[in-house]
């Protein structure tokens, strides 16, 4: 079992959150303190980067998709780095891949340029 652990990174607009490691049931709490701690600075914009995320269950999920639908949804909260496991998860749950869903980008560059422009 992988250590999990979150990072992070203030890139005016942007406030980016590196996930790494597992995130499931037993790492959820501490993310979702760390994440709420990132909401209460009310962030323009939030990138999930989950390039190195090697598992994630649905505790994980639920902080996002929570963090999306208070954040008002749109552009101003995205993932990026989705393995081919994760994107599987997150399309077929609905949280990305349709109309009103998350967006996903392939990288960390890509939404911070995408994002950039909106």
């Amino acid at each position: 079992m992988e250590v999990f652990e979150a990072s992070t990174e203030h890139r005016p607009p942007f406030t980016i959150i590196r996930a790494r490691g597992e995130l499931d049931i037993a790492a959820e709490p501490a993310f979702h303190q760390q994440v709420e701690a990132i909401v209460a600075q009310e962030p323009q914009r939030l990138v999930f980067d989950l390039s190195e995320l090697r598992f994630m269950d649905s505790s994980g999920l639920r902080v996002i998709l929570d963090v999306y639908r208070r954040l008002g949804m749109g552009e101003r909260v995205v993932v990026c780095g989705l393995s081919p496991r994760l994107r599987r998860i997150f399309d077929v749950t609905g949280i990305t891949g349709r109309v009103g869903g998350i967006t996903a980008y392939e990288s960390l560059d890509d939404a911070l340029k995408h994002g950039a422009r909106g």
